[in-house]
């Protein structure tokens, strides 16, 4: 019995070690992927409440989008270098909890797709969520008891500090990425990309002809077809063959018509210059960004790109829309999700070059007055989104946030040492003097 418990105490802070390690990772990623792209946790949050018909929390779920990614962040920097041990613990519980009952629910009624746990890097299936999260409940349960036991990076003092520049981190990259665009663009439309492909570019179908003779059919093309002259062969009919397959279409998504007219492959073809306005949600958009979108289709058509609009929406909402806005460019339909993972926001704006992406933003991000500076000082459509370089000012921040992390810890430590060697000083002083104390009165 003593050997065993000997044994468990043994490998205890090592187990404590490697689960702190396991979760930590898993919620600093979880959260760092949802506050990449706010957008799409808003988006999957709207899916969660209309399946379970909650629909009165609309108004505070872009609170949740962004809190949600702050306190996983949070939660898992405090487990990966042991800070708040035990408010730390408990809390993960709780959201454990919470996350494993909810990923049950997914498991059983499929009523959403996926739980959006790692956003669109990753995308697992309902089973496969609801199983990780029961192991990561299992290890967080051990750690509500054993967490203490092992030592933190930061004393107590600083972690107060270590948690608030956490957040701030996470705060930040959660911004830009709702104002503008996610960082990082792990969605199948990302810049430089050819919103279709060549194939659907092309013709969407050619012809074969099937002739006979002696009594056996052969198929031919139009470029190898039987002589004229040559009676043995009998024309029996024409057959459409497909160039692409639909899984194909599925695989991209993206899909534009005209009322009951497929015109993908006209609208996106690669010729020329194309800004497209998204929207994701007509109904949902102010009358104010009228003028920025009226000053935007001036100057993309002075510099000779063609504008168009693309909707989730009835004809009547595009109809009240052009009414309301005095749009004068053409505006098509198409699937809300497919726009929604086109571009994050509503409205957004897509500048095309030659069928590929060269930059996508929200419009709320885009300054009137560096639009107006460009019509009249000559710029292009590039020009107007200069100021921003997503993952650039990421890079900057995660080495930012690296650096501060780095000077608390050195600054926290460097005191404590200076502490315990003050300590020690005046410790080994007051026994000096007693000492001396002791002789004088031997004396």
């Amino acid at each position: 019995m003593i050997k065993n418990r000997l044994y468990s105490q043994k490998w205890t802070p090592w187990i404590v070690l490697v689960f702190r390690l396991v979760i930590g990772v898993v919620f600093v990623f979880s959260g760092f992927v949802k506050a990449i792209d706010p957008w799409g946790v808003l988006y999957k949050l709207e899916e969660y409440t209309a399946a379970m018909g909650l629909d009165w929390l609309s108004p505070f779920l872009l609170f949740g989008a962004f809190a949600i990614s702050i306190v996983e962040f949070c939660l898992g920097v405090c487990l990966l270098v042991g800070a708040y041990r035990r408010v730390s613990v408990w809390l993960s519980m709780v959201l454990m909890v919470v996350m494993t009952i909810l990923t049950g629910w997914l498991a059983m009624s499929d009523a959403v797709t996926d739980c959006g746990c790692f956003g669109d890097v990753i995308v697992m299936s309902n089973t496969a969520t609801f199983v990780k999260n029961i192991v990561l409940l299992a290890m967080v349960a051990y750690l509500m008891r054993y967490n203490v036991r092992l030592f933190n990076t930061f004393g107590h003092d600083v972690h107060w500090l270590v948690v608030v520049i956490s957040a701030g981190f996470a705060l930040s990259v959660a911004s830009y990425g709702y104002f503008y665009q996610p960082m990082l663009d792990f969605r199948p439309y990302k810049v430089g990309v050819p919103l279709i492909g060549e194939d659907k570019m092309a013709d969407d179908s050619e012809f074969v002809f099937v002739y006979e003779q002696n009594g056996e059919k052969r198929e031919f093309t139009i470029d190898n077809l039987p002589a004229e002259d040559d009676s043995t062969w009998q024309f029996v009919e024409r057959r459409e063959l497909k160039l692409h397959s639909e899984e194909d279409d599925d695989a991209m998504g993206l899909s534009i018509t005209d009322g009951d007219e497929d015109v993908t492959a006209e609208v996106l073809s690669a010729d020329g210059d194309k800004l497209i306005f998204v929207y994701s949600q007509m109904n949902d958009i102010g009358i104010s960004y009228t003028y920025l979108i009226n000053i935007l289709d001036d100057f993309a058509r002075k510099v000779g790109a063609d504008v168009l609009g693309v909707a989730d929406a009835s004809p009547e909402e595009i109809e009240n829309w052009k009414d309301v806005s005095m749009a004068t460019y053409p505006i098509y339909t198409s699937d809300g999700t497919s726009l929604k993972m086109l571009a994050r926001g509503n409205p957004a704006v897509v500048y095309v070059k030659e069928g590929k992406v060269v930059w996508k933003r929200t419009l709320q991000s885009i300054d009137a007055a560096t639009v107006e500076s460009s019509i009249s000082g000559g710029g292009d459509l590039e020009s107007i989104v200069a100021d921003y370089d997503g993952e650039q000012r990421l890079k900057y921040l995660s080495i930012s946030y690296v650096i501060i992390l780095i000077l608390v810890l050195i600054l926290n430590r460097s005191y404590r040492v200076y502490k315990i060697s003050a300590g020690l000083i005046e410790k080994n002083k007051n026994k000096s003097v007693t000492l001396q104390k002791e002789n004088k009165s031997e004396n």
